[in-house]
């Protein structure tokens, strides 16, 4: 997915200082198997068949993206670590990129105001949702704006010749799809809005935002919240605190406190509510210890 996007020094900080998604090293470890392991099935038996250097600069990547979804190691680094040229390196990337498998971004180069080095975001990873929103990266049109810029600089079609229509009913369904992203230039109204999405957070939501996707992007900040914070109460439950999450970011808003984005600043208040109700429920298990009553019991 080749995504020309520069990113700010603002952003790039929020994104290194941003917390963990995992704790220990084990669970470092089990999130750099996951992320190699869909590299692995994008290979297939091909893998196995790569050189040692260029299969540890692909373990090396899922290493450093465990911990927060993306990593920004340059191609002569890994290059150099695993004895490989910048050229290989950069090949494998851009397969990945071809294959769904990362996203990359691009820092700002300090002495030209440029392209500087990449940051390889992984599709893969719990935290991939929360980065493009919070880049704002529009994954669809980027694609086929790609795409289209490839075909438009071909060197070997001729100039003269009619570009050739492909009718809708030959195509397949992974290319019917992309046609479909492409002329639908128009959003969806509320009312396509998934059943799943709670009728109060809409309610609260639909007066600041009037289209489906806006309302589904920051519920997923809600469910995402949520999975981080480890509650042992259903999402569904605590729809009242993201309820009181996005009324105190409309305040924020307001009040023109919001440094970052609408998105970003609702997700990190929604941060501190769960976090502050999963300290009450460990405060209300040490209260109410699991007790057995004895006198129920048979003799």
């Amino acid at each position: 997915m080749p995504i020309t996007r520069m990113l700010t020094a603002e952003e790039f900080d929020y994104m290194k200082n941003y917390q963990s998604y995992i704790e220990d090293r084990s669970q470092h470890q089990s999130m750099k198997r996951k992320l190699l392991k869909e590299i692995i099935n994008l290979y297939g038996e091909k893998y196995y068949r790569l050189h040692e250097g260029t299969r540890k600069a692909l373990d090396r990547l899922c290493w450093f993206a465990a911990e927060k979804g993306f990593c920004f190691p340059g191609s002569t680094y890994l290059g150099e670590t695993y004895e490989k040229s910048k050229g290989t390196i950069d090949r494998h990337l851009r397969e990945l990129r071809k294959q769904r498998q990362i996203v990359t971004v691009y820092r700002r180069c300090p002495r030209n105001n440029g392209k500087g080095n990449p940051v390889h975001l992984f599709v893969n990873h719990p935290y991939f949702d929360h980065w493009v929103n919070y880049l704002q990266l529009d994954l669809a049109s980027n694609v086929e704006t790609d795409v289209e810029t490839e075909s438009t600089e071909n060197p070997y079609e001729s100039k003269n010749r009619d570009v050739k229509k492909t009718p809708t009913y030959n195509l397949t369904l992974k290319n019917l799809n992309k046609y479909i992203r492409k002329n639908l230039n128009m959003k969806l109204s509320i009312d396509y809005l998934p059943s799943f999405i709670p009728a109060s957070f809409k309610e609260a939501v639909q007066p600041f935002f009037n289209y489906a996707d806006d309302i589904y992007h920051l519920w997923g900040k809600v469910r995402l919240s949520h999975k981080i914070s480890r509650l042992e109460r259903p999402v569904e439950d605590l729809v009242a605190i993201a309820v009181q999450a996005f009324k105190e970011t409309v305040f924020a808003y307001k009040r023109n406190r919001i440094k970052t984005t609408f998105e970003a600043y609702f997700f990190g208040t929604l941060r501190g509510l769960f976090t502050a109700e999963r300290r009450r429920e460990v405060q209300r298990n040490k209260a109410n210890p699991l007790f057995y009553n004895f006198l129920d019991l048979d003799a």
